[in-house]
């Protein structure tokens, strides 16, 4: 399940790491100096101990986005007075961090991609709750879309608020091709797989070699034609993946993800990369005309086709994934979330700021990533796809995260098991019954 996508203009890069548990520690963290990891015995009101004026901070960010967040971290200092130190940490994140944690000397504050990365530092009380630190989830809850604080919380207690986002319900398509045909844009997934009848030959792309991008047409589909309530469930380890839901969600899959619609059949599109997928909608030369992946996609098909920055909202646009039954257009989204290993003052306010629209404004008006905080105004963006993905994100009426991302570490590959889905569907209920054995061991031993 692990993936990586490059950075550039209008995207935002999602890793998933293997959940690594860390070893107990009693030493403070970096910079800031203060209380120890998982706790201090002071409670709220800004943190548990004086700061000295320096806090600690790293993720995996270089680069553009390296660029991005430090204008962020020079935004704070010049609010608040305190130096926000950053590293960088581009290989091995989970392990270099796991391993400062084990040796007790962790970051004051980490921004982890994948939950359940955070997920196991939070269960082993390493992690400082958020109203530890003075910040209560009622006082910041309406400025995210409903479901956006559920993910960085563990046990009813919030640790890790969002801080950048993906949303993963985008479609991509040639808006000068629907003028062309005079195509509308689809209201249902009925009309959304009737769309491609409209083109010559094969309308679609997919890069099926990259597994998550099956599991991430899968999780679109299921959440819409199942609702909220059974994704949670089965995604959490409540519901089998051998359940009759799972069985329907990958035939609506089949309805697009087929010989007929796919550029290059299923053995064609089961041999093209993610990367390739996307030059064969949005080259010169373009071969299909329809593509579904999150809103980073427009970032690469730039990165990939320089001349396609000039043609945004004529040749490259994207319309919300469709409903798909009665259970409406939830979005699910990818994201990386921010934590606390130490708990004083200047955390306590490097924290506080980060979860504010003021700091949200400041780091989207820099082009990389898209804000889960709605009150980051659209207009900050600094390109219309950009602010139309952070609306649609703000608008939504319920936000999950990536499920596949929610599996603990060790689960069998569920896109492994969409492939064999494509490719052999008459061995889709032995996958399937290979894999929910996999994932209910998994859960076992991450419970254990």
């Amino acid at each position: 399940m692990s993936k990586f996508r490059l950075v550039a203009p209008f995207m935002i890069v999602m890793l998933v790491l293997t959940a690594c548990p860390a070893g107990e520690t009693d030493s403070g963290g970096g910079g800031g100096g203060g209380a120890s990891p998982g706790g201090s015995d002071s409670g709220g009101g800004g943190g548990g101990a004086e700061g000295d004026g320096t806090i600690s901070v790293t993720s995996l960010w270089g680069g553009a986005e390296g660029e991005a967040f430090q204008a962020v971290l020079d935004a704070f200092e010049e609010e608040t007075g305190i130096v926000a130190e950053y590293e960088t940490v581009r290989d091995d994140y989970a392990g270099v961090l796991s391993t400062r944690v084990a040796g007790g000397d962790p970051p004051d504050v980490a921004i982890m991609p994948g939950i359940g990365f955070m997920q196991s530092f939070a269960q082993d009380d390493l992690l400082i709750p958020l109203e530890d630190l003075g910040i209560a989830r009622a006082d910041i809850e309406d400025r995210y879309a409903p479901g956006i604080l559920d993910i960085g919380t563990v046990n009813d207690v919030l640790y890790a608020p969002m801080v950048k986002l993906n949303s993963k319900s985008t479609v991509w398509y040639h808006p000068d091709s629907f003028e062309e045909l005079e195509l509308e844009i689809p209201e249902t997934y009925d009309d959304m797989v009737a769309l491609g009848d409209a083109y010559d030959g094969p309308a679609w792309a997919c890069g099926c070699a990259d597994t998550w991008n099956l599991t991430d047409w899968f999780e679109t589909i299921y959440i819409r034609q199942h609702g909220v309530e059974m994704y949670d469930q089965l995604f959490g380890g409540e519901l089998p993946f051998t359940d009759q839901s799972v069985k329907d969600s990958i035939s609506e899959m089949s309805r697009i993800l087929n010989e007929e619609s796919l550029v290059g059949g299923i053995d064609g599109a089961l041999g093209t990369g993610f990367n390739d997928a996307i030059d064969q909608t949005f080259a010169e030369d373009n071969e299909a005309w329809l593509f579904y992946e999150g809103g980073f996609v427009a970032g690469l098909a730039v990165g990939q086709n320089p001349g396609l920055e000039e043609e945004l909202g004529t040749r490259i646009d994207f319309f919300d994934f469709p409903a798909v039954g009665d259970n409406g257009t939830p979005v699910t989204i990818g994201g990386d979330v921010i934590a606390a290993f130490t708990n004083d003052s200047d955390v306590a306010e490097f924290l506080t700021y980060m979860v504010s629209p003021e700091a949200g404004a400041v780091w989207a008006k820099q082009g990389t990533i898209i804000s889960p905080i709605i009150g980051v105004d659209s207009s900050v963006y600094p390109n219309e796809l950009a602010s139309k993905e952070a609306e649609q994100v703000a608008n939504a009426e319920a936000v999950r995260f990536d499920g596949s991302d929610l599996l603990p570490a060790g689960s069998p590959d569920l896109g492994a098991t969409l492939q064999t889905a494509l490719n052999n569907p008459d061995g889709l209920d032995a996958a399937l019954e290979e894999l929910q054995v996999g994932i209910e061991q998994a859960f076992t031993e991450a419970e254990s």
